[in-house]
């Protein structure tokens, strides 16, 4: 375990009133509801612990998530255990700037459904880096309203996009116990006429399929990047988006269902499909393929 990957950890601070850093190490703030003076002592006000060797003895046989809690003051990670801990890399993986979309390639939306819908936009790069370029996570709405939103900001986010690439949860395909109509027959039906396609289930393939972004780089770049507009993802990776123990202690096998988890799972169906979707221009459905290509406007593969 690097302390690169560990020491840098993103500081938790409020973002709604004046943080003044009175020496290294050493915050302070007012709290507007309730006037209290509040500091904030991380353990680099004192000079000893900023050393390499100091940061890598504390690192030593602690859980990457303990560590950040312990050391670093950083509670995202809440009672249980993120699910992509040791994978994950805030300061690699979020883009210092809003991440702007290439309108010449596919937007893929990947999509959760049920009251608390979720839908996450992201491009595949010709270089194969994915790129999450934005979020909409809503609560108690239904499936034509959400259709609705997801439609005027596609639009509003993306308006030279050539194609929309829907992948979807695979209980999307299910129809309802009330009516009989799923949320892809809705999807498919007027006034959106889309043409979605199933993410996968399993939950460790998916899992895996993120993670296999997360470990990646190319030419010294991540293969994941996530723009700072994605707050959802990015706190979920941060350590909302959680194993939570049970009544034993030990850690639950699935994640925890919370306002994390909507969002995430929605990303991961479009990286358990990513690489099986044609996203050439005109193509549609999933077909199995090496990896994606794109067809330039001279007609060529790049």
């Amino acid at each position: 375990m690097s302390t690169e990957t560990i020491d840098s950890a993103p500081e938790e601070l409020p973002q709604y009133c004046k943080v003044d850093e009175l020496c290294q190490g050493l915050k302070a703030w007012t709290n507007p509801q309730n006037s209290f003076r509040v500091l904030r002592l991380h353990m680099s006000a004192d000079p000893a612990k900023r050393t390499p060797e100091f940061l890598k003895e504390a690192q030593s046989g602690l859980p990457r998530d303990k560590y950040r809690r312990e050391f670093e003051l950083v509670w995202r990670s809440f009672e249980g255990r993120p699910v992509y801990v040791d994978d994950w890399n805030h300061n690699v993986n979020v883009a210092n700037d809003f991440l702007q979309y290439a309108p010449h390639l596919p937007v893929m939306r990947g999509w959760d459904f049920g009251l608390t819908p979720a839908v996450i936009f992201a491009q595949l790069m010709p270089d194969m880096r994915l790129f999450v370029l934005r979020e909409i996570c809503e609560e108690e709405m239904g499936i034509e309203r959400f259709l609705d939103i997801v439609t005027t900001r596609s639009r509003e986010w993306f308006p030279s996009a050539k194609r929309f690439v829907d992948i979807i949860d695979p209980a999307g395909f299910v129809r309802s116990q009330t009516d009989e109509r799923s949320c892809m027959t809705i999807m498919s039906g007027s006034p959106w006429f889309l043409k979605p396609v199933p993410g996968v289930q399993n939950p460790v393939a998916r899992r895996n399929a993120v993670v296999t972004f997360l470990q990646r780089n190319v030419r010294g770049h991540p293969a994941f990047l996530c723009s700072p507009a994605c707050k959802a993802i990015i706190n979920g990776f941060d350590g909302g988006y959680h194993y939570a123990h049970n009544r034993s202690g030990q850690l639950r096998e699935y994640p925890e269902k919370n306002l994390y988890s909507h969002p995430h799972d929605a990303l991961q169906y479009i990286c358990t499909r990513v690489f099986d979707v044609d996203l050439r221009p005109g193509a549609e459905g999933t077909i199995k393929i090496a990896q994606p290509t794109y067809r330039g406007a001279g007609g060529g593969r790049r």
